[in-house]
């Protein structure tokens, strides 16, 4: 069973983005990543496996977002 659900997905012609939900039901996560209309578009191109693809680039995307907020940390030691 597919642990990601694509919830909903907004476009958004004026900004070029499509917002999309999703849920990672073994992680309890729910969120919502944007990614630009030409990805998206991409990313649905081929035709069957489109799901999986749009999936892998939210992951992505996501995975991006969240390791960008992980504060640097320093390892020290005293003399």
């Amino acid at each position: 069973m597919d642990s990601i659900l694509i919830t909903n997905y907004k476009p958004d012609y004026t900004n070029d983005i499509m917002t999309i939900s999703i849920q990672i039901n073994t992680l309890g996560i729910s969120s919502q990543v944007s990614i630009t209309m030409g990805d998206f578009n991409a990313a649905i191109a081929g035709g069957a496996g489109g799901t999986d693809r749009v999936k892998l680039k939210v992951l992505n995307t996501l995975i991006d977002s969240l390791t960008v907020l992980k504060p640097v940390t320093t390892n020290t030691k005293e003399a």
